[in-house]
């Protein structure tokens, strides 16, 4: 019995301690300098590989490095099929993230 309530709090602990550190892995920031232009980063990461990168979409499996972000880029004005996933402020916002994030300007 006294193994069983020591192995409970130890897993609560774990947890506990686990879900902090989760939350500090991402790129989202609960204040701070930056504004929108953090906010168009992150919103563009996240168009990126929810609506351009997952398993069923036009990019799935593709890697992207900076001539596919390049590519990626001028394809959202030319194409169709990338160009219908997204709104235009996500379309926008892409180009934000994939321009910071592989260094292009």
């Amino acid at each position: 019995m006294q193994s069983f309530f020591f192995r409970t709090i130890f897993i609560l602990i774990t947890l506990v301690v686990s879900n902090d550190l989760a939350f500090a892995s991402g790129s989202y920031s609960t204040g701070g300098g930056g504004g929108d232009a953090n906010q168009a980063y992150n919103l563009g990461k996240s168009a990126v590989y929810k609506k351009l990168a997952c398993s069923s979409c036009p990019l799935a499996g593709q890697e992207i490095d900076a001539t596919k972000a390049t590519e990626i880029i001028q394809s959202l004005a030319n194409n169709p099929e990338l160009a219908e996933k997204l709104s235009e402020v996500e379309r926008e916002a892409v180009t934000v993230y994939l321009k910071r994030r592989y260094e292009l300007d």
